[in-house]
């Protein structure tokens, strides 16, 4: 019975390591780098510019929009992150790695909305916006801290996408990651 405790603190403290690594990673990589601001839908391209880019723009979306509602705004809004709580640090870890994961998947939605007409009309600054938040936000929902409006205006930014992108012909679906997409992010 003794070896339990030494056990679940071994896969916290790993979990915990798995967490700040991805974060750092996600932070550093030059692929996430995030594109050109799209100020106005004069900045959309005339004729698609990319390959597959509906196919890939409902890819990326619906994993991002997938982990930030599984694992950040839901378990926040029912109060999974409050001190005291069960599982609390379990929840935490998974947020700080959505979180990453959230942002890298949102950047790479945008990119694949901007290299298509339709799409980079409708849902290209909403997915910026929101990318841009959680980046800011990173810090504060890996440690809890996170406010409901933060968390809200990321929710409402990502439903502006969603609508827009099922308006235009492109509905999203949400897919929750594995936990092996969430620590390695492609």
């Amino acid at each position: 019975m003794t070896e339990a405790p030494q056990t679940r603190r071994r896969s916290l403290t790993v979990l915990s390591g798995t967490c700040a690594l991805a974060l750092v990673l996600v932070g550093c990589s030059s692929h996430t780098a995030s594109s050109p601001p799209i100020s106005s839908s004069a900045d959309c391209p005339q004729v698609q510019t990319a390959s597959f880019d509906k196919t890939k723009f409902a890819l990326h979306s619906g994993l991002g929009l997938g982990a930030f509602h599984h694992f950040i705004y839901r378990p926040f809004q029912s109060g999974g992150f409050s001190s005291g709580t069960p599982g609390r640090v379990r929840r935490l870890a998974e947020a700080g790695l959505a979180t990453a994961f959230t942002v890298h998947e949102l950047r790479l939605a945008r990119e694949d909305a901007a290299a298509n007409p339709t799409l980079c009309k409708v849902v290209a600054a909403p997915l910026g916006a929101a990318a841009a938040s959680l980046q800011r936000l990173r810090g504060s929902v890996s440690s809890g801290r996170v406010s409901s409006g933060d968390l809200d205006g990321v929710n409402s930014d990502l439903d502006q996408a969603q609508r827009g992108s099922a308006q235009s012909g492109n509905p999203v679906t949400e897919q929750v990651p594995t936990p092996e997409q969430l620590a390695h992010p492609t």
